[in-house]
């Protein structure tokens, strides 16, 4: 009785993975591999780069801070004194002679005063800050960068950085689920594997749910 039902149940369990056989199938199952193996070798260095940053962010306290701190003083042309004393700078020029100048693009803020104007810039894991000085017909320069790790991890928040390097982690993002999907795609092929990687997904996907209900704080009012 019970060798029979155990046949019964393995009758059907080919019955509801018979399609994996059909031709069609092994041609998808061809394409997903194809995705999957050139998908994981072109992010290969960015997997890697996320991985080690998100244990670098996790653990702040392994790394001794070791930021440099530094200021300039540049003497600034003539026509560019002049455009810091009209009543209406022409706010663009002189961004672009900073650009020029120093490299950096895109200020957070501007401060406009008499003789004076100054530009915030952020930047990974540090900032510069441009004071142009009508009086003593200077760009007075403070600059602040933090270390290698702390670069590394404001690059994997994406944060103060260009608008090609936010493409960069949302193109990563997306492909990285294409990898993961191709993945499981291809593991219903296998029918020697394909019961015990279910389980696995089931297994991986409950395990941070039950991490987080029972031990990440919330916060509810009654």
């Amino acid at each position: 009785m019970v060798s029979f039902a155990i046949f019964n149940m393995k009758v059907k369990s080919q019955n509801v993975w018979a399609w994996t056989k059909l031709t069609a199938a092994k041609k998808s199952f061809s394409i997903f591999r194809w995705l999957h193996v050139y998908i994981s070798t072109a992010l290969f260095t960015l997997l890697v780069f996320f991985s080690i940053t998100g244990i670098t962010l996790n653990n702040p306290d392994w790394f001794k801070s070791s930021d440099m701190h530094k200021d300039y003083t540049l003497e600034l042309p003539e026509d560019i004194k002049k455009i810091i004393t009209d009543e209406s700078p022409e706010i663009d020029t002189l961004k672009t002679h900073i650009q020029q100048t120093t490299g950096l693009i895109k200020p957070r803020s501007i401060d406009i005063e008499e003789g004076e104007i100054s530009f915030d810039y952020p930047l990974p894991a540090g900032y510069a800050f441009v004071t142009l000085l009508a009086d003593s017909s200077t760009m007075e320069i403070e600059y602040k960068k933090g270390s290698i790790i702390a670069l590394l991890n404001d690059l994997h928040k994406g944060r103060h950085t260009a608008q090609a390097w936010s493409w960069l982690i949302d193109i990563s993002a997306i492909t990285i689920v294409i990898l993961s999907l191709s993945g499981l795609i291809i593991l219903l092929q296998h029918s020697k594997r394909r019961l015990r990687g279910l389980i696995m997904v089931v297994c991986g996907t409950l395990t941070p749910v039950l991490i987080f209900i029972a031990w990440v704080p919330s916060f509810g009012l009654k």
